[in-house]
């Protein structure tokens, strides 16, 4: 039987290094007996095959960052079924974090009877971020696609999304068509992955012989500072006739501007005592996981949290009328250089 592992996230548990890692070695890879096909006009990751999917758990509509979907059959889990066939001795890996924060009941039903019908039970790999950290990663993710959201709306909202903050009743949701056997849950953080995401993936898909691997990479999903963040949501709410390249090159020069004017030191978005909130509004739901899922520990997350200093206060802005006049200012002296 083919073995099928589905690497189904979460997202900001550093999937793109794990999918740009596979994308750029799928020959190395296929040599140890592990396939990572190209399914879908995305080389690195298969958002395709959750695109497919995703009209049935909202409304009919398609993931709105992708291409218009012109052929609304599901003719690309078709072509995962045509290549379990065709290779019935490799470990076929397929690897998206929008299964676990886009499908729901519809599509993984359809999930679960297309597995069965090719005898098929998937080996479902799902890494855990500490709550606060990805409520925190999230909105920077938001920001950067082009919301003009205030954090406090964020912390107003958190508690509200329970299949993506409750991890719990999302692996609850998933064991229910899979089973728990199926679910290998790991915490995204130091004392369980490494030092290296890429490593520790590979060493759930059993690879030991990591010596013809390509391991160099990109800068992916480069973190911004808590004052570039303000200033781009700022200017999302004010600039919305800047898209596509115009904006981000108009990003990339502010982030530059901001690096080298204001000088920025890495800060938390949160207070201390919001952290705090997070962490206990989810402790019981996280030890229950642990209990009910045999992790073998009594907390979800175990290592001491990053020593990066939290905002002082919910009232502390991000980015000064200083700040802000002193970025205009350096703007305004660059342009009259040129």
């Amino acid at each position: 039987m083919t073995r099928l592992v589905l690497h189904i996230g979460t997202e900001k548990t550093g999937t793109t290094s794990i999918q740009h890692f596979m994308s750029q070695n799928r020959q190395a890879l296929l040599a140890q007996g592990v396939l990572y096909p190209h399914i879908g006009q995305r080389k690195d990751a298969h958002f395709d095959l959750v695109n497919a999917l995703h009209p049935l758990d909202n409304n009919g509509k398609y993931m709105e960052f992708l291409a218009p979907v012109n052929n609304t059959s599901l003719h690309l889990w078709d072509k995962l079924a045509e290549c379990i066939k065709a290779h019935p001795s490799k470990t076929i890996v397929i690897s998206a974090e929008h299964f676990s924060s886009r499908l729901r009941t519809k599509a993984l039903t359809f999930m679960s009877d297309f597995f069965k019908q090719h005898d098929i039970e998937p080996e479902i790999i799902i890494y855990l971020r500490p709550q606060a950290d990805y409520i925190e990663s999230s909105y920077s993710t938001e920001i950067k696609a082009g919301s003009p959201k205030v954090f406090p709306k964020v912390m107003e909202q958190y508690q509200s999304q329970p299949l993506r903050y409750d991890y719990k009743k999302l692996i609850d949701l998933w064991s229910e068509f899979f089973g728990k056997k199926a679910l290998k849950i790991i915490p995204y953080e130091k004392s369980s992955i490494g030092d290296d995401i890429r490593l520790s993936f590979l060493a759930v898909l059993g690879v030991t012989d990591t010596s013809s691997f390509n391991f160099s990479q990109e800068k992916l999903n480069e973190k911004w500072s808590n004052p570039m963040l303000e200033f781009a949501r700022l200017a999302n709410a004010r600039m919305k006739h800047i898209t596509g390249q115009e904006r981000l090159d108009f990003m990339t020069f502010a982030q530059h501007l901001i690096d080298s004017e204001l000088q920025p030191q890495r800060a938390r978005l949160m207070t201390q005592a919001q952290h705090d909130e997070v962490v206990a509004f989810y402790a019981e739901s996280n030890r229950q996981l642990c209990l009910e899922y045999g992790l073998g520990r009594e907390s979800l997350f175990i290592d001491k949290p990053k020593e990066t200093p939290f905002r002082e206060s919910m009232t502390t802005p991000y980015l000064t009328q200083v700040d802000f006049m002193q970025l205009i200012y350096a703007f305004f002296k660059y342009k009259n250089s040129i």
